[in-house]
């Protein structure tokens, strides 16, 4: 049952990253919270489970941005393969482990989309990519302690 219900909260997420998250912006820049639900459905749930919830925080991502659409759902399936790859050789049980696969998921999603955007041809200036890559990967952590603060599931 708790595999649907972040289904449920994925929807929740989307709705709110577009209204209310707007709102709690800092250096114009928001917490990637799909970045959040994927990295939690990949440490917490089985192989296709974790990959059926990254195409699906993919897909919701790619809906509601202005990216070439199918980025996002492939990253997200990359990246989840990679966690459920790495979890198998690293114990990742507290929080400061999950903030710190957090941080490197949201660095890496930064690094890929900003690289696909420069190769698609939109030139984005160094210095705001270096700004979106590294302040937008600290906020996702700060906002992921909330995430696994409040919803402790165990493996």
């Amino acid at each position: 049952m708790k595999k649907f219900n972040l289904f449920l909260i994925l929807l929740i997420v989307a709705i709110f990253s577009v209204t209310i998250l707007n709102s709690f912006r800092v250096f114009n820049l928001k917490p990637d919270l799909f970045i959040i639900c994927l990295c939690f459905a990949s440490l917490y749930f089985e192989y296709r489970w974790a990959l059926a919830l990254s195409v699906f925080s993919g897909l919701l991502k790619d809906i509601f941005s202005f990216n070439t659409f199918g980025i996002n759902t492939l990253i997200f399936c990359i990246l989840s393969f990679l966690i459920l790859k790495l979890i198998r050789q690293i114990s990742i049980e507290d929080n400061w482990m999950r903030m710190s696969l957090v941080f490197i998921v949201a660095f890496t999603n930064n690094i890929l989309s900003g690289l696909i955007l420069a190769f698609s041809g939109s030139v984005v200036p160094f210095g705001v990519f270096l700004r979106i890559i590294v302040f937008s990967s600290l906020y996702t952590t700060l906002v992921s302690f909330l995430f696994f603060k409040f919803i402790p599931l165990k493996q």
